[in-house]
């Protein structure tokens, strides 16, 4: 069914009027209030706090409380006649509930397994690894309940990582997406719905917080402040609330009956039909959100983050010390030679439904895409190429930036990539470069990360740049790498071919991330170290072309868009669709941090453009248009518009060509289809 754009302005003009009457006059009694009384809990919640205090439980207004578009809402305004700091502020409660949070965690802080030996993934060292992706053809509940525990543990370890209440509340600089807090308490919530949806569980661990913590952030427009201000219980609460869903989850590993393997003896097959397809969506989904949450950590304030006892080192070069402030090509970074890839190619995407892993309803389908010829950097843009970029004023001049990039860069006054620090006055171009719990010496050699609109600015600079200092009467025109183009590039031994017939092809099927950096095809994925690396680190596909997967995401020049096919899945029926839009530009690759389905070959995502992510970009030039799917034309010369052939691969009426038609038309009516969508 089509929701109009007037009857969706309608009733969310309505909705929202109501709560911000309801949420502004219970926030302005709470901040004259105690600090203890601003905490909306529920009687499911334990009564006592993680210092064994006794809770004093305080409701919300009944229209509130019980409407789950508060919980869904992404714009509650609680006031507007207070800053947005101070809105947030009144989630602060100090005391006890501060000082637990401050240190290094103890064994307390997991709510399952405890890292370090023994723990699955665990090296020798206690540095905590992601395990191979399942194999669901042959799964038994031991198996099952190690990937959980590696999933929950590796999450809980990266939270570790916040140090007192505050990161778990400011919301981040950008306000694109939520707090902390409600990652913290998102993933847990989904396992719990989803087992809900597929019949597994028969009812709620916790209504409430089912309620709250159910729907995470697409990332909205780069302008859009307000999304994140509510009261949130606290990080005891919460804590108290993963507790409580890890035992009900292993429970349900442990007896369920779709999962009797008598003993271990008989495994079972666990396909998209099967009621335990659901726990796995858990799985997966948790793992997004331990990178995505990655990301956060790298944006907070580094006063505000300690480095978790167990996470996995630094790649080894991180330890250098590059004494120049000016990066030279050859000595501080590698050059960055364009390599040909001259025949004509042929590529077929799509994940077969009898792949034994987990996939997203956006994998399955297929496509087959003809490759013209084409070149392509050896590597991903470095630091050091970067720098000349940003030492030259690509960020001040409006002519290499696209108009909702410039808008974007002028709203947020981006003079740097976000990730690389002041370290001298401003003009002096000195940096030092944000890890995610440190801050390093600026590693020239490691891909830089930038979003699409950067990226995208870059190569009109460098097409500047060369017509400058060419004699040739020739101009190269650089845009960035396709969905098709990437798969063209990789291993050959690791390429979507390949893994069709051979299971173990694609490896995350069975590597571990301690050994995944090892071998002729190795790479930095699945959590081998929690950092890039030199973009030359690893040895080259049979293009020439190094980290074609892992270190940083790749933008590409497509949409995201539906294989011919595509179905959603009725366990997780919004998933992709809602991103079917034309808005939402593909990564490809997977970074350091991408585990599990993200560090799969046949591994599909997206980003809004003005996002950042561990992602970054290669150049690519070609004669003629880009092999990519443009779901809605005119982004850039050359680009193929595709996207009446996109919408055909789903039903007529089905979700996706809804959404693809439907796309946003502007801030208000996104903002609306958010709130009464999601």
């Amino acid at each position: 069914m089509m929701i109009s754009a007037h009857l969706l302005r309608k009733l969310a003009s309505s909705q929202t009027n109501t709560l911000r009457r309801s949420a502004s006059t219970f926030t302005r009694g709470a901040i004259g209030s105690k600090q203890t009384s601003l905490i909306a809990t529920t009687p499911t919640v334990s009564e006592k706090n993680k210092n064994g205090a006794k809770a004093v439980p305080v409701r919300l207004p009944a229209n509130i409380r019980h409407k789950s578009s508060l919980a869904t809402s992404s714009a509650v305004d609680l006031n507007n006649k207070r800053s947005h700091q101070e809105e947030w502020m009144v989630n602060l409660r100090g005391g006890a509930d501060d000082a637990w949070l401050v240190g290094e965690r103890d064994v307390s802080w997991f709510t399952g397994e405890v890292p370090g030996k023994g723990c699955p993934g665990a090296d020798a060292n206690g540095h905590l690894r992601s395990l191979p992706l399942p194999n669901l053809s042959q799964v038994t509940r031991a198996s099952a309940q190690e990937y959980f525990d590696n999933s929950w543990t590796l999450f809980e370890t990266l939270f570790a990582g916040l140090k007192g209440e505050e990161p778990f509340y400011r919301p981040p600089v950008h306000g694109l997406r939520h707090p902390q807090i409600f990652y913290y308490g998102h993933t847990p919530c989904l396992y719990i719905n989803k087992l809900r949806v597929s019949g597994v569980l028969d009812k709620p661990v916790n209504a409430y917080f089912e309620s709250i913590f159910e729907v995470g952030v697409d990332e909205m427009l780069w302008d859009d402040m307000h999304k994140n201000d509510m009261l949130w219980p606290t990080v005891a609460e919460v804590h108290e609330y993963r507790k409580e869903v890890y035992e009900t989850v292993r429970h349900a590993i442990a007896t369920h009956p779709s999962l009797e393997d008598h003993g271990g003896t008989k495994p079972v097959t666990v396909d998209q039909d099967h009621p335990m397809w659901a726990l796995f969506m858990g799985f997966e989904h948790e793992r997004i959100h331990l990178e995505t949450s990655s990301v956060l950590f790298r944006e907070t304030p580094i006063h505000l983050v300690q480095t978790p006892k167990n996470w996995p080192p630094l790649h080894p070069s991180a330890y250098r010390s590059n004494p120049s402030s000016h990066p030279v090509e050859g000595e501080h970074y590698p050059s960055n030679e364009m390599i040909a890839v001259g025949d004509d190619n042929s590529v077929d995407l799509g994940k077969p439904p009898s792949f034994p892993s987990f996939g997203w309803d956006n994998e399955y389908g297929e496509r087959t895409m003809e490759v013209p010829p084409f070149h392509a950097s050896e590597h991903m843009i470095t630091n050091g190429e970067f720098w000349h970029f940003v030492a030259s004023g690509g960020y001040r001049d409006e002519k290499y930036w696209c108009d909702d990039g410039w808008a974007w860069r002028t709203h947020r006054n981006m003079k740097w990539p976000f990730f690389w620090v002041p370290d001298g006055p401003q003009g002096s171009h000195r940096f030092v470069l944000r890890s995610i719990f440190k801050e390093i010496p600026m590693q020239w050699d490691w891909p830089v990360d930038v979003n699409y609109y950067e990226a995208r600015a870059f190569c009109r600079w460098k097409d500047e740049q060369e017509a400058d200092s060419s004699s040739s009467s020739k101009e190269r025109s650089y845009r960035l790498l396709t969905e098709a183009e990437h798969h063209v590039i990789r291993h050959e031994e690791h390429s979507l071919d390949a893994a069709r017939k051979n299971v173990s092809a694609d490896p995350v099927m069975v590597r571990p991330g301690e050994y995944f950096a090892h071998g002729n095809t190795g790479s930095n994925l699945n959590l081998s170290f929690s950092s890039q690396n030199p973009v030359n680190s690893f040895k080259p596909s049979h293009t020439g072309h190094r980290d074609t997967t892992g270190n940083a995401w790749e933008w590409t020049e497509d949409h995201f868009n539906p294989l011919k096919g595509f179905e959603v899945h009725h366990v997780y029926d919004d998933f992709s669709t809602p991103c079917f839009d034309g808005k939402h530009s593909m990564i490809v690759g997977g970074s350091f941090i991408s585990t599990g389905d993200e560090a799969s070959v046949f591994a599909r995502f997206h980003f809004r453009p003005h996002f950042l992510q561990h992602s970054g970009f290669r150049l690519v030039s070609s004669d003629g248009d880009a092999p990519a799917t443009n779901l809605y034309p005119g982004n850039f010369e050359g680009q193929v518009a595709a996207r009446d052939e996109a919408l055909a691969n789903v039903e007529e009426d089905g979700d996706a060509a809804v959404v693809a038609d439907n796309v946003y038309e502007n801030k208000e009516l996104l903002n609306m289809y958010l709130g009464l969508h999601f």
